[in-house]
């Protein structure tokens, strides 16, 4: 075989891997650029309540007290490949009970992890700075997210200390912030097949020790969310997993805003 008829062969083949690479591209993109969506219905009943004023923002979600004017704003990361309005209807008692504003943007290629990457390296903006930069109005930020998105939140807090807590839906922090002054939620589902355990137990010491730990009775990974299709499901209907996630949450956030 003559050199002609290798470099032949050779640009073929590479021709050829850069096709399958153009197509595989392609599918991750399309993949990724489908999340899990909220229901129809969870989504109405946030925009038809009369307690909540919902905003459309780039893709995400600004839910506000419709009476009241709110002091406290919590900037809330969605889970990997889950689009921002299906946390709506579980984050909605934050705002109708103890009268926060609550932020839920929309990540680059729905994942919190290339929000962070992106601002980390310098070629873009962290989606918490984006969110309180738009509501000077704000006094006292939280963060928090729901699994991918609630480590992301993690790391995101340990680098700002204006951060005055962190709100952990089903996820864990892989970085330590246990000599933080922050208060801390961590809230896991008893029927969540989708967290890694392991990596949740191993990583509890990285929370300060006041940090307020519950599991959800009959709880999966979806139902911290209003979305179908991303574990199997437990039993319990999502009125009810929010209601148990929300006699949690809304206490300990009341109690927490209160006391600074």
């Amino acid at each position: 075989m003559n050199r002609s008829t290798i470099r032949r062969q050779a640009l073929r083949l590479f021709a050829w891997l850069g096709v399958a690479l153009l197509v595989v591209a392609a599918l991750a993109v399309g993949f990724l650029g489908t999340p899990y969506q909220g229901t129809a219905e969870s989504i109405s009943a946030v925009e038809d309540d009369p307690d909540v004023t919902v905003d459309r923002t780039n893709g995400g979600y600004v839910l506000q007290p419709a009476t009241t004017e709110s002091e406290v704003g919590v900037v809330f990361y969605a889970g990997g490949r889950v689009d921002p309005n299906a946390y709506m209807a579980s984050l909605a008692p934050l705002v109708r009970e103890a009268n926060v504003t609550v932020v839920v943007p929309r990540m680059g290629l729905n994942l919190a992890v290339v929000d962070y990457g992106l601002a980390a390296t310098g070629f873009g903006t962290h989606a918490a700075d984006s969110a309180m930069a738009a509501h000077p109005e704000i006094d006292e930020w939280y963060v928090g997210g729901h699994s991918l998105g609630g480590a992301m939140a993690c790391r995101y807090t340990a680098t700002n200390p204006a951060i005055e807590g962190l709100v952990l839906y089903a996820s864990y922090c892989d970085v330590d912030i246990s000599d933080r002054d922050l208060a801390v939620v961590s809230v896991t589902g008893g029927a969540d097949s989708v967290l890694n355990r392991d990596a949740y137990e191993r990583n509890l010491d990285n929370l300060p020790a006041s940090t307020q730990l519950a599991e959800l009775e009959g709880v999966n990974h979806t139902q911290f969310g209003s979305y179908t299709g991303q574990d199997i499901p437990s039993g319990t209907s999502y009125e009810t997993a929010h209601s148990r996630l929300n006699r949690v949450v809304v206490p300990w956030l009341q109690a927490e805003t209160s006391r600074r």
